[in-house]
């Protein structure tokens, strides 16, 4: 201290402005490091080696039976469901659910088969087994597997980089003369079946490794541009099918629906069926009149006219009796098999080929399926798991490929449906591949006679509203540059920041960490956080799950079996609750709509806990994005404090008289 007060007589005294600066310096360091150095601890330091054994120790010392068993059965979450199950609550609105997700497989299963360029059978494989794998395997109840149109599009992409040169050579060949479209088939299906093993491989591979995490990187913005962008190479692929032409083939790489384009205009005035074209916008025309008529009665009636169904329905009879194959040449599915595929086990003689593709319909499936997942259970208050999903997607898609199957994915249309339709639990998937298999068993020859027109209107409409996102490249690269695009700006390093635990230093109002201050006082009924980053997407998740973790409330489900220790870890935990819990936002530079939205769902769950939330030390812009989001409207007006010494003398006060 007489350093200190001499140090403080120089700067009176001295006239010199640069003297006083360097002492006012010194004095300010002085007096940072004797502030350290009274609250403060020193980090210990350990070599890496032993820091992983206490890891490891911390981790598996509570290791037993019992949690092995519950972390296995965790796996199979409908285990869990079977066992939570309430038959009153639940069963009706399962089975009607079903029902309806399996009237709009079949036509969506039949359309989005062709768009693979094999037969529409393996389209209604696709609505089969992986829906009962998903089932089995997945965590959201909404969320509806099985054909994708923009998974069937690259599949198609696939097929044809590894099968186009090989069956060009056969077909140009008039020698060979035994090349028949059967074995042509068999080929793309060989393809297509190795394909979705390898897809499925690589989303098991990435969920034991624990890497979920990495589709925080994949955001809504992201998805939203791809998945619409790639919608107009679906749409391109379906006009020549409307006017009765040959699908261009061999086009890829930049600038391909430009060329796409060019080979339609050259061959469509010399090449159109005019018999095919008028089925193809009948049927546009009728599916636009069916869908404004369920938009503008959905709410009166809850069931949804399976206008897609009908169409089938109509068109394969009216096909049927006036033979409009053999008469007027009109283009149809042909031939169905009856029953389902034995399994088999796929061909690796162009897995080497395969693996870029793979690695691509992986990412893409996963992270549409995952978006989609997750925006159902925020709307719902339930808790999808990132890792489990991709569990659930790499059983789908690799025990599918035994059974004839190419990459499946979730479908934005039909979860809609189901979560609109009723659905409780995943068991709707099981009433929906009920009636399914019992199409494939016995209904699939009825629809030979079906033109390909009826299909390609179905794609089309359900692919109408579209964006601009990757139209002038192929799918693939613009996969690659929306991927890389993302990944930079989302950098590692703020995924999962540092998240303390602060502390009042004496009767001061400064606050700081109780790691590195263990000296700080802590009120009882009070818990005072601090998040070291700021809050978007990409660390949504972590902030969720370490937010909860500190104030002692734990989001993890109740083990399936519990003995009466986890009894009492339960009750241990209720009463570490807090009343007040303060979140200085400091280093808040910035906050997006998922965090607002986070905050908010943070703010009413502990409400109903009994808890109430405060932020204190909010930017300009955090406060004007809150109020963009109607933060407030959503939460309490008087809930952000200027400081965080503020908020907790209000909670202070408000804990001794019960008014804040």
């Amino acid at each position: 201290m007489t350093h200190l007060s001499s140090i403080n007589e120089q700067i009176e005294s001295d006239p010199n402005d640069e003297f006083c600066s360097t002492q006012e310096d010194s004095y300010r360091n002085l007096r940072l490091q004797s502030f350290v150095d009274r609250y403060g601890i020193e980090e210990e330091q350990i070599s890496s080696i032993d820091r992983a054994k206490r890891y490891v120790r911390k981790k598996y010392s509570s290791l037993t039976i019992e949690c092995c068993l519950n972390a296995f059965l965790n796996k199979i979450p409908l285990i869990r469901c079977l066992y939570e199950y309430n038959i009153r609550k639940n069963l009706f609105g399962d089975i009607m659910a079903g029902i309806t997700i399996a009237i709009m497989h079949i036509p969506q299963g039949m359309a989005y088969g062709t768009l693979t360029t094999l037969p529409p059978v393996h389209g209604l494989y696709i609505s089969f087994f992986p829906v009962i794998l998903y089932m089995i395997f997945g965590t959201s109840p909404h969320l509806s597997i099985g054909t994708f149109a923009v998974i069937s599009l690259m599949t198609a992409q696939a097929i044809d980089s590894v099968s186009l040169q090989p069956m060009n050579l056969i077909m140009s060949n008039e020698s060979i003369s035994n090349a028949t479209d059967s074995l042509i088939i068999d080929t793309k299906v060989n393809i297509a079946t190795t394909l979705a093993l390898l897809v499925g491989l690589i989303q098991i591979l990435l969920s034991f490794l624990r890497l979920g995490f990495l589709t925080v990187y994949l955001t809504e913005p992201f998805i939203s541009g791809f998945t619409t962008g790639a919608a107009f190479h679906v749409f391109t692929s379906q006009i020549p099918s409307v006017f009765g032409l040959k699908s261009p083939r061999g086009v890829h790489g930049p600038f391909k629906l430009l060329r796409i384009y060019i080979k339609i205009f050259r061959s469509l005035f010399s090449n159109i069926n005019w018999i095919s074209t008028t089925v193809a916008f009948i049927s546009i025309i009728v599916l636009y009149i069916a869908k404004y008529f369920n938009d503008r009665y959905k709410s009166k009636i809850r069931i949804i006219l399976p206008s897609e169904l009908l169409l089938i329905i109509v068109g394969t009879t009216i096909s049927h009796f006036t033979q409009f194959h053999s008469t007027y040449g009109v283009s149809v599915v042909g031939e169905i098999k009856r029953g389902l595929p034995p399994p088999s086990l796929p061909s690796f003689n162009n897995a080497n080929q395969l693996i870029v593709p793979a690695i691509t319909i992986a990412a893409v499936s996963l992270s549409i399926s995952i978006s989609m997942a997750k925006t159902l259970s925020r709307k719902h208050s339930y808790k999808v798991s990132s890792n489990q999903e991709l569990l659930a997607y790499g059983m789908a898609n690799g025990i599918s490929s035994f059974f004839q199957c190419y990459p499946s994915a979730g479908s934005l249309s039909r979860s809609v449906v189901q979560e609109g339709s009723g659905g409780k639990t995943v068991l709707v998937n099981g009433f929906s591949s009920l009636l399914l298999g019992s199409v494939l068993i016995a209904l699939t020859p009825l629809f030979r006679s079906l033109p390909m027109a009826c299909l390609a209107a179905i794609i089309i409409i359900l692919w109408t509203m579209t964006f601009v996102s990757v139209v002038l490249f192929d799918v693939d690269i613009g996969l690659y540059v929306g991927i890389c695009t993302s990944f930079i700006i989302n950098t590692v390093r703020t995924q999962k920041p540092r998240f303390f635990i602060l502390g009042q230093v004496d009767n001061t109002g400064i606050y700081k960490s109780t790691t590195y201050f263990p000296s700080v006082q802590q009120y009882s009924n009070i818990k005072i956080l601090r998040f070291d980053e700021s809050l978007y997407a990409c660390n949504a998740p972590f902030f969720k799950r370490k937010f909860y973790d500190l104030i002692g409330i734990q989001l993890t489900q109740q083990p399936i079996i519990s003995s009466g220790k986890n009894k009492n870890n339960n009750n241990n935990q209720k009463k570490l609750m807090y009343t007040y819990v303060i979140l200085e936002c400091s280093p808040f530079n910035y906050i997006d709509t998922v965090g607002v939205k986070l905050l908010i769902h943070i703010f009413n769950d502990l409400k109903k806990r009994g808890i109430t939330l405060y932020l204190s030390e909010c930017r300009y812009e955090v406060r004007h994005t809150l109020d963009s989001m109607k933060f407030y409207e959503k939460t309490e007006f008087h809930i952000i404090y200027v400081t965080t010494h503020d908020a907790v003398m209000s909670a202070v006060k408000a804990l001794n008289d019960g008014s804040i």
